[in-house]
């Protein structure tokens, strides 16, 4: 026998609780229910590209090679298992999983060792139907997985001398679907940043050196930070510190002032205690204008020192890294994402030269090249541009930012957005899954991750990865909207409700607004006021082809079939290279209760490689679409699971 090689892994336990007595009263309802939780565990462990060690009995024990995708197997096994009714299916009966990480010894494809042991011992301590993890694994993944780790009161563990930390992963069921928001320690908001400058027009510096430190802090995984489009709403705002602190939920809130004059450049920061509306921190830098990159990276270290959080090496070089020696590049770079934030089709185009630009000053500033990206996929999604061509631009931009940087979180996004694009599902995953552990604040990270999820059919992680961007970005209008659609037909109307008002509170004028009361109805299948709000929006844009198919939906169901169809003939001429035909069409036919023209279409749409299976996946009006036979062919077409 070898004597084995030693390495760090992640180790779960799983262990069916009841089993031996079910055995006793039904064997063969047991052998039953033990075949069916072994195949869903085994399913669920490659998704997750874990390795089956062994089966003991009812137990399995499984490696991963991190503990944040150990935890999410845990998490999804639980979630799948409760689905499936093979979790509590007979009274008595239900599983529970412990998780750790340390040194094991690998012999002979068996594993040994400290870390072993501890982790049979912690799924002890888990009751049925939940996930216990180890403090070692709490450390190296808390604020990277939108689950809140309870801390178990102390007990020792069987055999075991070493005192260890137990968490219990909260579960999103346990608490439903939409937990209310808490006050974190290290939690933190970046204000902007006011602008003191001769020269107002100086305003893009303050803006992009708030926003390029919001990015410097999401790195850091000890830190949960909020988004730059909640935080800017507290621009020249009267309110109170605490009372800020407690709208965004955070902890600490990080304020200064900067003024260019010429070559030189001042800038003060400060770092206050929310809830005391005390100074953690204060300093103020003033250097040359070239010296801007070293009052980036001295403000955000200061901020992580202040908050006594230890600094990964690889954090560490990520705060004191430049990203480009030229300063008429960065300054570029700050105006292309102010102007892209506008959302305009004159912003973007905008946005895309002041990108051009920066990549002509510095041809290796990967953030630039990462803009870029941005900016010509949004040509492309607003239908400024053939999507064909703004794909293939942004594919060659998001190549050259990550050949540049491989760790830029942006890009990483950007990718898992193209992959998604191209029909490429897994790897788009991998993709989210790895941006968001390097910024795991990164909410437009979460937010576009939770669409990937909806195309695997996996909603409730879907709707936990549009919760943990809601938190991260509490105030933006285009994640509070996403986050209503994921939850009509999973949540109940007052949860719905209570983000309608939200939109309100955000911006009373605008139009989500209507489009968010119009998507209600739809769920409720309250065709008069869907059609109320639909009016309103066709006043507004009576060019858009989504609002067509939504009236020609609504003429459908309340019986208007040939005003339905003439709708139809419209559609019909939708041009091909918008990739969004098949999929309004298909809906119409839906609505008039013909699914072979239907499924057509929806086959016309997945040839095409139209981006709309999240939609179909999860909307409440596609169920019926969703019992017929065809639907798993369909979905196995994409490379996609039946379910």
């Amino acid at each position: 026998m070898s004597q084995g090689n030693r390495r760090l892994a992640a180790i779960v336990f799983t262990d069916i609780v009841g089993y031996s007595a079910l055995s006793q009263r039904d064997e063969a309802l047991a052998i039953g229910l033990l075949d069916a939780h072994n195949s869903l565990i085994r399913m669920i462990v490659k998704r997750h590209g874990g390795r089956e060690v062994k089966t003991i009995g009812d137990s399995f024990l499984i490696e991963f090679s991190s503990a944040l995708e150990a935890v999410r197997f845990a998490v999804e096994a639980q979630g799948e298992l409760r689905k499936s009714g093979t979790e509590g299916a007979t009274e008595g009966v239900s599983v529970r999983i412990g998780v750790h990480v340390g040194d094991v010894v690998d012999r002979d494809g068996d594993l040994f060792g400290d870390a072993v042991n501890i982790a049979s011992r912690i799924v002890r301590v888990a009751e049925g139907g939940e996930v216990c993890i180890s403090g070692h694994v709490h450390d190296q993944v808390v604020n990277k997985v939108p689950y809140r780790l309870e801390k178990m009161p102390h007990q020792p563990l069987k055999n075991i001398e070493l005192e260890l930390e137990i968490y219990r992963v909260v579960l999103p069921w346990e608490s439903g679907p939409v937990p209310a928001a808490t006050v974190a320690a290290n939690r933190i908001a970046v204000l902007p940043f006011t602008n003191i400058s001769p020269d107002p027009n100086d305003g893009y510096f303050a803006d992009g050196l708030t926003e390029e430190l919001i990015t410097a802090l999401s790195e850091v995984r000890g830190l949960r930070v909020i988004a730059r489009t909640s935080a800017n709403r507290y621009r020249d705002a009267t309110k109170s510190v605490d009372q800020i602190g407690r709208e965004l939920g955070v902890s600490h809130l990080l304020e200064g002032s900067v003024r260019k004059a010429g070559n030189r450049i001042k800038v003060t920061a400060h770092l206050v205690d929310a809830r005391s509306q005390e100074d953690v921190w204060s300093d103020m830098y003033e250097k040359d204008f070239a010296d801007v990159f070293s009052i980036q990276s001295g403000i955000a270290a200061s901020v992580v020192d202040s908050l006594k959080v230890r600094l990964l090496s690889t954090e560490k070089a990520r705060i004191q890294t430049k990203e480009t020696e030229n300063v008429a590049a960065y300054v570029a770079y700050l105006k292309g994402r102010m102007l892209l934030r506008e959302g305009t089709e004159k912003g973007v185009h905008l946005a895309r030269e002041q990108f051009e630009f920066a990549i002509r000053e510095d041809k290796d500033y990967a953030k630039a090249y990462a803009g870029m990206a941005d900016s010509v996929m949004l040509l492309g999604d607003y239908l400024f541009s053939p999507i064909p061509q703004a794909l293939e631009e942004a594919r060659t931009c998001v190549k050259r930012a990550l050949a540049l940087d491989p760790n830029l979180a942006e890009a990483r996004v950007s990718l898992a957005n193209l992959l998604m694009y191209d029909y490429r599902f897994d790897e788009a995953e991998k993709e989210f899954r790895r941006a968001l552990e390097t910024n795991p604040s990164y909410a437009t990270g979460h937010h576009w991750y939770s669409t990937c999820l909806q195309m695997f059919g996996r909603q409730k992680e879907a709707i936990g990865e549009v919760l943990q961007a809601e938190e991260l970005d509490p105030l933006s209008s285009a994640i509070t909207i996403s986050t209503i659609y994921r939850l009509c037909g999973f949540a109940s109307d007052e949860e719905i409700e209570k983000r309608i008002r939200k939109l309100e509170g955000i911006d009373p004028t605008s139009p989500l607004i209507t489009e968010a009361r119009m998507v209600h109805g739809f769920a409720r299948k309250d065709w008069a006021g869907a059609m109320v709000h639909l009016r309103k929006m066709i006043e507004r844009d009576p060019e858009d082809p989504f609002l067509d198919m939504d009236l020609a939906y609504l003429y459908a169901v309340t019986g208007r079939t040939e005003e339905a169809k003439q709708l139809v003939k419209k559609l019909e001429r939708v041009p091909e290279d918008s990739r969004i035909r098949g999929q309004l069409l298909a809906f119409v036919y839906v609505g008039l209760g013909d699914f072979d023209r239907a499924f057509e279409w929806l086959r016309y749409a997945l040839s095409k490689k139209e981006f709309f299976i999240s939609w179909l996946r999860s909307n409440p009006l596609y169920a019926s679409a969703r019992s017929d036979p065809r639907f798993g062919d369909l979905m196995r077409s994409a490379g996609l699971p039946e379910g």
